[in-house]
């Protein structure tokens, strides 16, 4: 098919992302099935915003007579691809949160299977990679030499000198094993407390939650993060990386539909920490695109803000600009993280942040720990070879 534009493919995708439909979205899904659309198109987009379980389960359920039987079989076949990694995922995590706990170091599951179950209601529904936890920062070396001793290594080579560096300036480790087959990072901050500071380590600790994960045959039960922090600490997540993924917004749209929040307490920390904006701009996308719930002062916070809407028609123009991801340029990044920022101190301390040294420029060069002043120096000059 040579049709320009994919305005139907486009459509239907959104009408797909989400685990639950009105009647009227329904019917909706039928009626674009049944015209034309580019299946190779849709498949592609759906797979490179990881909603392909969201795509074949809506399909399913309200046009598996209008899809060509081949498309059908193979969005059916990635889903059940997904579903046994997600199950073997979840079997590690639970693995990893005993390995932790029996050494009295608690752990908080992060996004992957604690999000697919606590926001979707179903493991099988929401696709990741890797798995991510969270330890409180003086129990993070610990954790590392647990994991290194349970067969982990980091994905970077670094030096002691240079972890505790990395402990001061970023938020998490990366670790992987089995040749890269399973990868996890452990946090100790859901972001860098200078790009946003809405969600603070102390406070991730106060109001957990209980889960069950079923990566044994009785399940595992493990905290996980309160809907509030959690949705919080998704904002800021989709706000680091601009967006460019619509499975973000899913993951914001179906926590907010499935649970009650305290809506006046999570604006009231977002603006106090200085991060109203990216926490307003999740919330504006997940209404604008898949018609997720919110409270008319919600609503209207977000109409009154000047820049949201400009924020947000730059982060849908990138979504759909073709079915292969395309990195935003260091420009980009920068316009963007300027503008997500209302006040002058937020964007000073994000200058601040962009200072402070990453794994890749530590693991760039190795310095005696008299010398860690240099990571700060040749950080902006690999930015700026980067750009």
């Amino acid at each position: 098919m040579n049709r320009n534009g994919y305005e139907r493919e486009r459509e239907l995708l959104l009408c797909c992302a989400r685990t639950q439909v009105s009647p009227e979205v329904g019917h909706r899904i039928r009626a674009l099935a049944a015209g034309q659309i580019d299946w190779d198109y849709l498949f592609a987009l759906a797979r490179r915003h990881s909603i392909i379980p969201l795509i074949w389960l809506q399909l399913e359920r309200h046009a598996s007579d209008l899809i060509p039987p081949e498309f059908l079989a193979k969005l059916k076949l990635n889903y059940q691809q997904n579903s046994a990694r997600n199950t073997i995922l979840a079997a590690e995590l639970c693995h990893i949160v005993e390995l932790l706990t029996k050494e009295a170091i608690p752990v908080i599951p992060y996004k992957g299977p604690a999000l697919a179950l606590f926001a979707y209601g179903n493991l099988a529904l929401r696709r990741f990679v890797d798995l991510d936890i969270i330890v409180r920062k003086s129990d993070v070396l610990r954790a590392r030499d647990l994991l290194l001793a349970d067969g982990y290594a980091p994905t970077k080579s670094l030096t002691t000198t240079q972890q505790e560096l990395l402990l001061r300036t970023q938020h998490n480790f990366q670790f992987a094993r089995d040749n890269n087959r399973l990868l996890l990072e452990l946090h100790w901050e859901v972001a860098p407390h200078l790009f946003a500071s809405s969600v603070q380590e102390a406070e991730l600790w106060l109001n957990l939650e209980t889960i069950t994960v079923k990566g044994t045959i009785n399940g595992t039960e493990m905290k996980t993060l309160a809907a509030e922090d959690l949705l919080l600490s998704l904002c800021l997540h989709g706000s680091r990386h601009l967006w460019e993924r619509l499975g973000w917004i899913c993951d914001v749209a179906e926590l907010i539909s499935r649970h009650d929040l305290n809506w006046p307490a999570l604006q009231q920390r977002a603006a106090a920490a200085d991060s109203e904006r990216m926490f307003l701009l999740g919330l504006h996308l997940a209404r604008k695109l898949l018609q997720a719930p919110s409270p008319s002062e919600i609503q209207r916070r977000c109409d009154s803000d000047p820049r949201l809407e400009s924020l947000a028609a730059n982060v849908v123009e990138h979504l759909f600009n073709g079915p292969t991801h395309v990195p935003a340029t260091s420009k980009e990044i920068f316009k963007y993280n300027l503008g997500v920022r209302k006040s002058l101190a937020a964007r000073a301390r994000y200058f601040v942040y962009m200072l402070r040294p990453t794994d890749r420029d530590v693991s760039a060069h190795q310095f005696p720990s008299s010398l860690n002043f240099a990571y700060y120096l040749t950080r902006p000059f690999r930015r700026l070879f980067k750009s």
